[in-house]
């Protein structure tokens, strides 16, 4: 058994139905709620990479391929979150997952999920891109709906260079 760390929830109707979560050594796991049971919630996990996941955040990667195709082998688990605990408790073969485990086919995140609660709160990061990832930056950007004031600007410069 494992022992996670919420990190993000994604999707909440009346519990947390997708959310992000980490374990000791920084791995990545993104979650689908499938049961609910007495004691708590069985999600099912899947470890993922970070670009994995952000391509899932932007709107690029179907939920269910995520499950069906993971990145590795041995990433399939049952995360249980009881009381204030959240937990891999089980490794899942693909052969064992079922279709009640999986989410539908064609669900893509969409990004706007994320800001429709904290709508008029906003964040002021700075951030040094190396040039070579500055289409790959914009286009994130893009996907997750934020707003980056110089950024045109910048790219100019970035580019000039």
């Amino acid at each position: 058994m494992r022992q996670l760390t919420l990190t993000a929830t994604l999707e909440f109707y009346d519990v947390p139905q997708i959310l992000t979560a980490t374990d000791a050594t920084g791995t990545r796991y993104l979650c689908t709620l499938y049961s609910q049971e007495a004691d708590g919630y069985c999600y099912l996990g899947v470890q993922i990479s970070e670009p994995r996941l952000m391509a899932f955040i932007g709107g690029q990667l179907d939920l269910r391929d995520a499950y069906l195709h993971p990145e590795v082998e041995n990433a399939l688990y049952i995360v249980k979150a009881e009381k204030e605990n959240l937990s891999a408790t089980t490794m899942l073969q693909p052969s064992e997952l079922t279709e009640a485990m999986l989410p539908e086919t064609g669900y893509f995140f969409e990004a706007s999920d994320l800001t429709d609660d904290a709508e008029g709160q906003t964040d002021t990061y700075q951030l040094e891109v190396p040039a070579q990832d500055r289409v790959t930056f914009s286009t994130l950007i893009s996907r997750m709906g934020w707003r980056a004031s110089s950024l045109g600007k910048t790219l100019r410069k970035i580019a000039a260079l």
